[in-house]
């Protein structure tokens, strides 16, 4: 009896310390703290990229990277405050589809945008066309950018 009350007596204060340290908040940057610069469904010219999520420290580089997605003229950032986020969900088969910084949360070191990949469910009606969703944001820190995604399946009636 002794043998199996330990190993559950040590997993019930593993559990409780874990607990305790998932509870360490960080302070959420408000949604108007960062801003959406732009975003679409479709890339620039019809090409199609990858899933991929990248934080772009320069002017240069982010005209570059927008050309690929819009012909829209490039925002004058001011890299000096703070970085941009690219979000891209790739091609995908049909409309549906979306991408979304939801929230930003700020700690001592580092920043985490969650990122929200909403995909439409079964019973939704779509358009049959290639889409390729995507979202550019301006996060004002100079913090590392850290990403975490969660995948949102749409229900439809």
């Amino acid at each position: 009896m002794k043998i199996i009350f330990l190993p559950l007596l040590l997993g019930v204060t593993l559990s409780i310390s874990s607990c305790a340290d998932d509870s360490v908040a960080e302070d959420p940057l408000p949604e108007s703290m960062f801003s959406e610069l732009q975003s679409g469904l479709h890339t620039n010219g019809g090409t199609y990229t990858q899933k991929q999520s990248k934080v772009i420290v320069n002017q240069k580089d982010y005209d570059n990277e927008l050309l690929v997605y819009t012909s829209a003229t490039p925002e004058s950032i001011d890299f000096l405050t703070g970085k941009v986020l690219l979000v891209d969900m790739g091609q995908r088969n049909t409309g549906g589809y979306s991408i979304k910084v939801t929230s930003v949360d700020v700690s001592e070191n580092h920043v985490v945008a969650h990122v929200n990949l909403i995909q439409p469910g079964q019973n939704c009606l779509v358009t049959d066309a290639l889409t390729n969703p995507y979202q550019f944001v301006f996060i004002p820190t100079r913090k590392e950018v850290l990403i975490t995604e969660r995948m949102t399946l749409e229900e439809c009636q």
